[in-house]
């Protein structure tokens, strides 16, 4: 997919190991680079003679700041954090794509948000916050925010500040895994025990129905949906964003069926595929055994993708045309409802009926 040289305007380092980057739009680009809470941009970057794409959450607000800002842990073996966070600095130009990702939905009614993050899991879950605060739609957040010390909270001066300018309807808990004497909060992990411990605090803070947000490794994550489910809270009210997921269905289980918002197609052996991007069409024929996403890159179609493995979800699109058989790892990144709406990976589809059009637009 196009991307475009961005430059950075300013940088903050946050910790040791993570810094914030500020990314400045040109006006012409304004429209093509407005985005929702809780969306991620793709990095593009050189790095020893290879070319190498990440994501990273946009720690941003929309319509709250100028430009775009990302928050970047360094993690061991990372080629592109490790540059964003020690060699990158202001001014200069950061290749990336436009924003895509469908962690964050709008609410139809006010809720009770309880927003959990883990380390640099705070990058998405600060704005999806401050958004559902500032958005006057009635909502109350609640903030669960895992480190190791108190000098590794990411944002932790923002979360203050959040929590402070909306007194009567924001909290924030701390935890902290490995803090020494010095710390006088509560200390351990988000776990099925914290959860079970808090949870009829938080139920019983609001009357308004409980919606979660988290991000963080996916373990804490696997951990803390299981744990709301058990609570009573439907998985539908759960949603989960990660960009360290590997797979771990077998390819040959049953696959899932997403069937086109507008055609369902006609069975058959597959012939053509259209995929529409930035407006655009590009067609593609389909070889057996092959998934969606690999038929347009090798027809050289301008798609969005990185890991083609189901971890990044950039390959995320809405199928418009036809049916499709999707892998049923999937549902770790996204809901039954997403695949009923069309929505799928193309990377983990295989079409199913004789025409298919997808569209990466549409999101």
């Amino acid at each position: 997919m196009a991307t475009y040289p961005l430059r950075i305007s300013r940088r903050r380092q946050e910790c040791d190991d993570t810094a914030s980057l500020w990314l400045d739009v040109p006006k012409d680009l304004t429209s093509a680079f407005s985005y929702r809470p809780g969306q991620f941009l793709t990095v593009e970057a050189e790095i020893d003679a290879a070319r190498v794409t990440r994501q990273y959450s946009l720690s941003s607000t929309p319509g709250k700041e100028s430009g775009l800002r990302i928050t970047v842990k360094r993690i061991e073996g990372g080629r592109v954090s490790g540059w964003l966070v020690d060699r990158v600095k202001e001014g200069d130009l950061v290749e990336v794509q436009v924003p895509r990702g469908r962690f964050f939905k709008e609410l139809d009614q006010p809720h009770h948000a309880i927003l959990l993050a883990a380390g640099s899991g705070i990058a998405p879950i600060l704005p999806i916050g401050r958004w559902l605060l500032e958005c006057g739609q009635g909502h109350r957040v609640t903030f669960v925010y895992g480190s190791r010390i108190p000098d590794a909270v990411i944002l932790g001066d923002e979360l203050a500040e959040l929590v402070a300018s909306h007194p009567e309807t924001c909290t924030a808990e701390h935890l902290m895994s490995r803090a020494d004497e010095g710390w006088s909060g509560t200390r351990g992990r988000i776990n099925r025990a914290y959860i079970e411990g808090r949870f009829a605090v938080w139920e019983s803070s609001s009357a308004l129905p409980i919606v979660v947000y988290m991000c963080g490794p996916e373990g804490f994550m696997d951990t803390a949906e299981s744990t709301f489910q058990t609570l009573g809270i439907p998985l539908e009210q759960i949603h989960r964003e990660s960009f360290d997921m590997v797979l771990s269905d077998d390819d040959g289980e049953p696959g899932l069926t997403v069937t086109g918002t507008t055609d369902p197609g006609e069975e058959g052996t597959t012939s053509r595929i259209v995929a529409v991007v930035g407006g655009e069409e590009y067609e593609a024929d389909w070889e057996e055994g092959e998934d969606i996403l690999s038929a347009l890159i090798r027809a050289k179609a301008d798609v969005p993708y990185s890991c083609q493995e189901g971890t990044c979800s950039s390959c995320i699109a809405k199928l418009t045309e036809g049916r499709v058989e999707v892998r049923p790892g999937v549902l770790r990144s996204m809901r039954q409802s997403d695949l009923d709406e069309g929505l799928t990976l193309a990377c983990l589809s295989r079409p199913r009926t004789r025409n298919i059009r997808i569209d990466f637009d549409e999101i």
